[in-house]
């Protein structure tokens, strides 16, 4: 008797376990999204000095072939720095072509540059007065197309939901604490638009939203 008893509490024991694994594999709660073609972020939580990741999603009733997404994080109290963009694992990982725009300013001049299409000559001072650069438009833009060789067959988003993208941040450590909402925008620049873009296959551009999100600083 007692060794049935222990054989079923030793089963009941890695019952409980194998639940508890498999709760915590799940995916972190969407918000209520809106019908049609929509990107979302899960919401972030971080500590002053933390560098932190924040997944970018999408859910799509259309095929896409491309998208660009700017993304807003303004705080008058917080500045979050952007770190980078990565596109592994994710819907876009396997498309041709890939931009990802991270403005940066000097506070004295003024001067324009951007982390990656046009880098300072050393990283984060300007090239005339040699100033620390800032991130003063709390802005990131990334973009991706499927294919740019029309001999070449990539898959394109097909309807569904994913990935798309994962946006680096650090959080200064003299931060204060509070919320930075993650909203659309646009980044302005002299020769490209970089506004909220989805497009199919046929290069027709089809209607999307970006849902507000939240990066939560603790």
């Amino acid at each position: 008797m007692i060794k049935n008893c222990s054989i079923a509490f030793g089963a009941i024991l890695l019952a409980m376990i194998l639940v508890m694994g498999c709760a915590k594999k799940q995916p972190p709660p969407k918000p209520v999204l809106p019908k049609g073609n929509v990107v979302w972020t899960e919401k972030a939580v971080a500590k002053p000095g933390e560098t932190f990741a924040l997944k970018v999603y999408i859910a799509t009733i259309d095929t896409l072939a491309g998208v660009q997404i700017p993304l807003f994080f303004r705080n008058d109290n917080i500045k979050l720095i952007c770190d980078s963009v990565s596109f592994e694992g994710g819907l876009l990982e396997d498309f041709m072509f890939h931009d990802v725009k991270i403005p940066l300013t000097c506070p004295l001049c003024g001067a324009k540059y951007d982390m990656f299409d046009n880098p300072p000559k050393e990283p984060g001072k300007c090239d005339k007065d040699g100033s620390e650069l800032v991130q003063s438009d709390q802005a990131v833009f990334f973009m991706a197309i499927a294919t740019i060789d029309p001999k070449r067959d990539v898959k394109p988003i097909y309807p569904g939901e994913g990935l798309l993208a994962t946006v680096y941040f650090t959080v200064p450590k003299d931060s204060p604490k509070g919320v930075v909402p993650v909203t659309r925008g646009m980044i302005p620049h002299p020769t490209v638009s970089l506004v909220f873009s989805i497009w199919n296959e046929r290069g027709d551009d089809l209607n999307g939203q970006l849902a507000d999100g939240s990066i939560e600083i603790q």
